[in-house]
């Protein structure tokens, strides 16, 4: 593909406007930079198996007690451990009480017990996803728990999946991937097919399950009909082609470690999906979505399915319905491209927990901080930001933030504290809705990813998680965390608690102000009001100065510490400690001044953007404004392609002091005619619309 859009020219000319009525009229379709339901919201991950027992009486999922085949060993770390949905609505209070809006728990939905030797206690081997699972407790418990939720002002948003279910397809051969040339798809009558031009399309073709696929699939005779809803259990609606090693076609249709890997180009399964989702919001009232491994499904699936089941959430009375993709990858050109063409609201940011993880136990490393948020742009749409992206630090598979940051503080309890309370400002204070892992505030740390990363909240019978060190903490032995009070849960609750109190903090544009090596630094405004935010990840306290738009303002530290600080007129000093942070106010309402001027620049495309079209403008002074880009075709009306609210910093690929959006030059025809036009909005509500640019597609 590279090769072919490389070859892409264009040719542009800028020209004034008509006439004061046109750029009235261009004027008037100036909007606010559209920031999303997660962009508010603060989440709390849960693995409801590992969080709380509030019924001892399900801990063997109705299954014959002490039997390998109920999945309950307590003692063991890959089995039930027998947290529930009536223990999560018992610990909703301390879930608010720490200051968090949402809380996101791993898939509720019936599994398949065990796999070799191994439970389904993580919930992402489902069989029957009309309901849930018996080992967490009843449908009626579950709605308990989302009705108390609501009670106490918070969402609960559930885990999903789409691209697999249980392993229950058996092949005739190894579970090794067969690839399309050596194997392609046939029809039911043996002709063979591409599946990526019949994707989601009503004439796709029948298929059979002796004839269509790479495989032999077969499924035993006692589960021929395990799976629910009845269309999980017809076998061609899976792909059967053996696991992937993903690379190639096999991202999308090879088996995930063994789970079948279901056929989600069949519009029969793309409906099917719709119709499950959608009656989770609509019989439990759930608020939202994580989807799951959300990058091994085909585009042509998300762009039907996210679009109905907001619309269904809609119908459901939620019009604030948080979506957000499990796309495991950590640069941002890739996981922009689910938010960009796939109908994604948003995802969660890799590239975040990436580069934040580095900045914190590297000591530094600011240069990449810029790289993170200059790429935000590409998130950019008329629907959507980077504000709407979910931000993490580690999570149930990489492991723990604790974990990372244990192992580069040289056996320091003092300096690993440090870090870590660091790290949660980042998370925190940064764009973005942020979602904490649970026990991370009692400073669990672990020693690994997947099964090593999940301990229990409550008192746990697993040896090498009661002897484990923790941050801030010593080992919790025989003890319930819930029976602790750790330093980092203190921060996080005060944090939130200022943040509540200074919605800018998670709802106000983020401006770069200083970025060198161990210090960063920002700015976020709303209505008028403006903040600082320093961060510094040395191991030696740091001078820092830097711009800020609200002029001749005293500033007042609101959270974490200062050594010291002054400010002259458009200039913040702030001294902060050794891997520490400084929230300040300006005591003083930001005004706007300058004359408003907008230049857009031609249309920019390189190797760096992958190819993507550049489109940005610059913006005279250094005030809080927002730009909204248009464009149109030769003799259409205007489209709205997004709006940006902060300037980018100057990089080795990024110029300074742009606002910019993306577009796909591939949309579009070559020879098509493009028009593009900018408005810059101000503070104070003042606008000014810049030249037009003409630019043709050609390749």
């Amino acid at each position: 593909m590279k090769s072919k859009v490389a070859l892409i020219a264009a040719v542009f000319l800028i020209f004034g406007l008509a006439n004061s009525t046109a750029a009235e009229n261009i004027a008037s379709l100036a909007t606010s930079v559209a920031r999303g339901s997660q962009s508010d919201e603060s989440a709390y991950f849960v693995i409801t198996d590992r969080f709380a027992n509030g019924d001892t009486s399900n801990d063997s999922g109705g299954m014959k007690a002490g039997s390998f085949e109920s999945g309950f060993d307590p003692a063991n770390d890959v089995m039930f451990h027998g947290g529930d949905f009536k223990g999560m609505a018992e610990k909703l209070d301390y879930l608010k009480n720490l200051g968090f809006t949402s809380v996101w728990v791993t898939p509720p939905v019936k599994q398949q017990t065990i796999q070799g030797a191994s439970s389904a206690f993580h919930g992402y081997w489902g069989l029957d996803f009309t309901t849930v699972d018996p080992h967490l407790g009843t449908e009626a418990e579950f709605k308990a728990f989302v009705d108390k939720a609501h009670s106490v002002g918070m969402k609960v948003i559930i885990d999903i999946v789409v691209n697999h279910t249980a392993d229950v397809i058996q092949y005739s051969t190894d579970n090794s991937y067969i690839d399309w040339k050596s194997a392609p798809y046939k029809d039911a009558d043996g002709n063979v097919f591409d599946i990526t031009k019949f994707a989601g399309k009503a004439d796709f073709p029948k298929l059979s399950a002796s004839k269509s696929f790479a495989k032999q699939p077969s499924v035993p005779a006692a589960l021929a009909n395990i799976k629910k809803p009845a269309f999980l259990n017809d076998i061609t609606n899976y792909h059967n082609r053996g696991d992937s090693n993903w690379s190639g076609t096999s991202v999308f249709d090879g088996d995930f470690i063994g789970l079948d890997d279901i056929f989600t180009e069949k519009p029969e399964v793309v409906n099917g999906w719709i119709d499950v989702w959608s009656t989770w919001i609509t019989k439990f009232g759930i608020d939202g979505f994580r989807i799951d491994t959300a990058k091994h499904v085909n585009p042509e699936f998300w762009k039907v399915f996210i679009p109905a089941i907001l619309k269904t959430a809609k119908s459901a009375g939620k019009t604030d319905f948080p979506i957000y993709g499990e796309i495991f990858d950590s640069n941002p050109i890739a996981t922009a491209k689910f938010v960009r063409d796939q109908s994604f609201p948003g995802v969660l940011d890799f590239p975040f927990q990436s580069t934040i993880t580095n900045f914190v136990t590297s000591n530094g490393g600011a240069d990449k901080l810029v790289e993170l948020f200059n790429a935000d742009d590409m998130y950019t749409t008329a629907t959507t930001s980077a504000y709407g992206l979910t931000t993490f630090l580690g999570n149930h598979d990489m492991g723990r933030i604790g974990m990372f940051i244990a192992s580069s503080s040289n056996g320091d309890p003092e300096v690993a504290l440090a870090k870590s309370k660091l790290a949660n400002s980042l998370l925190f204070l940064l764009r973005g809705g942020p979602a904490l892992y649970y026990g991370d505030e009692k400073g669990m740390a672990g020693s690994g990813g997947d099964a090593a990363a999940r301990q229990d909240m409550y008192a746990t019978s697993v040896t090498y998680w009661q002897d484990e060190n923790r941050i801030g903490a010593d080992p919790i032995g025989t003890k319930s965390s819930f029976d602790t009070v750790n330093p980092l849960e203190d921060q996080i609750s005060q944090m939130q608690a200022v943040i509540k109190s200074n919605p800018a903090l998670r709802s106000g544009t983020q401006q770069i102000r200083l970025a060198n090596e161990s210090v960063f630094a920002v700015t976020r405004y709303l209505n008028g009001q403006e903040y600082a935010v320093v961060y510094n990840a040395g191991d030696k306290a740091a001078d820092t100065k830097f711009k800020v738009s609200t002029l001749g303002a005293k500033w007042k530290v609101i959270n974490g510490d200062a050594l010291g600080q002054s400010a002259s007129k458009d200039t913040l000093s702030v001294k902060v400690a050794p891997y520490s942070y400084a929230v300040l106010k300006s005591g003083i309402q930001f005004k706007s001044k300058s004359a408003l001027t907008i230049k857009l620049n031609a249309p920019r495309s390189d190797y760096a953007l992958d190819y993507l079209l550049e489109i940005g403008a610059s913006v005279a002074g250094d005030e809080y404004n927002q730009v909204t880009f248009l464009l149109r075709e030769a003799g259409k009306s205007w489209v709205n392609i997004g709006t940006s609210d902060r300037r980018t910093v100057k990089t080795a690929v990024a110029d300074a002091g742009l606002y910019r959006v993306y577009i796909e030059p591939r949309n579009y025809a070559s020879g098509t005619n493009l028009e593009f036009v900018s408005i810059v909005k101000n503070a104070a509500g003042k606008s000014a619309v810049s030249k037009i640019v003409k630019f043709k597609i050609s390749y």
